[in-house]
């Protein structure tokens, strides 16, 4: 028989500290550690961020597309691009006929309320109520880097504008967008934008033209469609997003404004709350191209593609984009 051998530990023995020693991490390793999670985050956050941008700025520029088509459409089915209304506040009831509504020729209400149907937005088209027209919103008349679906009162917003250019040499004039006229169309005025001011003032007896540039269709954008910028990405205050400003309080069913219409002859830029640098909400971004992407804005062009152009763009060239017919190739 063999012997066993048995080893007996007494209770209260002191434990093997080879076999059953158990061991947790320093304050040095911790610190370690940690230092190392902050690393990483630190390096996938800007990461996660710019790869989020780069979705909502596609996005954006798929916004414009869409609207580049129903331009390319509207103007395939009236032989004329979309007017952009006669002055602010247009009532689509006054630009009805038998019910229905006025073509660009005649029609009061924004370029953006004009290729409704083509943005497949017919029922919205038909409304001639104008209490119940602002009060639907049309999701791709905003950008993701910016807000989403964003009313003043009812009024739904928007986050695009069609571009009219200053006379040359006139930089950040105000009075372009009105050539003298605010609240009443002028007579006898040439306006040089893909998108030109309604000519149809409903103010005279009887309603009819006073004289001014006439609706037109490619043949008119003698610079060249792909040289031509028709839309593009309007500039705002972020402290000013959510409630509107006197540039964006009417949104898309405006009519000739700057809720819906921007110069070319402004420098573009991104959005601010302080345009002059000096500290105070400054309000004067109004009539600005521009958006909340860092470096650039998008615009869309005669011949329906878009494209990013820089802040930094010259301004002389930038107000030569929106010109149909000066006669200033400008390849962008």
């Amino acid at each position: 028989m063999k012997k066993i051998s048995c080893w007996y530990k007494p209770r209260g023995a002191q434990k093997d500290f080879q076999t059953d020693r158990r061991r947790g991490f320093t304050l040095v390793e911790l610190l370690v550690v940690i230092a190392i999670i902050g690393v990483l985050v630190g390096l996938l956050l800007p990461a996660v961020q710019a790869a989020r941008e780069s979705a909502r700025r596609s996005s954006c520029s798929n916004k414009l597309k869409q609207i580049g088509l129903a331009f390319a459409n509207i103007e395939s089915a009236r032989g004329v691009y979309p007017t952009g209304g006669d002055f602010p506040w247009a009532l689509i009831q006054n630009y009805t006929s038998g019910g229905r509504p006025n073509g660009p020729e005649k029609q009061g209400v924004s370029w953006l309320y004009q290729i409704l149907p083509y943005l497949e937005q017919q029922a919205t088209y038909d409304i001639v109520v104008h209490s119940d027209l602002e009060q639907r919103n049309i999701p791709g008349y905003f950008c993701p880097s910016r807000r989403g679906p964003t009313r003043q009162g009812t009024r739904y917003l928007n986050d695009y504008a069609a571009s009219t250019p200053c006379p040359e040499g006139q930089w950040n004039d105000g009075n372009t967008l009105w050539q003298g006229n605010t609240w009443r169309v002028p007579g006898n005025v040439q306006w040089y934008g893909v998108v030109i001011r309604t000519d149809w003032d409903i103010q005279a007896s009887p309603p009819g033209p006073s004289g001014s540039t006439r609706p037109f269709g490619s043949g008119g954008v003698v610079d060249g469609l792909s040289s031509t910028m028709i839309v593009g990405e309007k500039r705002l205050r972020p402290a000013a997003y959510d409630s509107g400003d006197w540039h964006d309080d009417r949104g898309w069913s405006d009519g000739w404004d700057p809720d819906t219409i921007r110069s070319t002859g402004f420098q573009p830029g991104v959005d601010t709350n302080d345009r002059n640098g000096d500290g105070t909400l400054g309000d004067d971004v109004g009539y600005d191209f521009g958006s909340a992407h860092a470096a650039i804005f998008t615009c869309m062009f005669a011949d329906g593609s878009v494209r990013a152009t820089s802040y930094s763009i010259d301004q002389i060239t930038f107000n030569r984009l929106g010109h149909r017919s000066d006669g200033n190739v400008v390849v962008p």
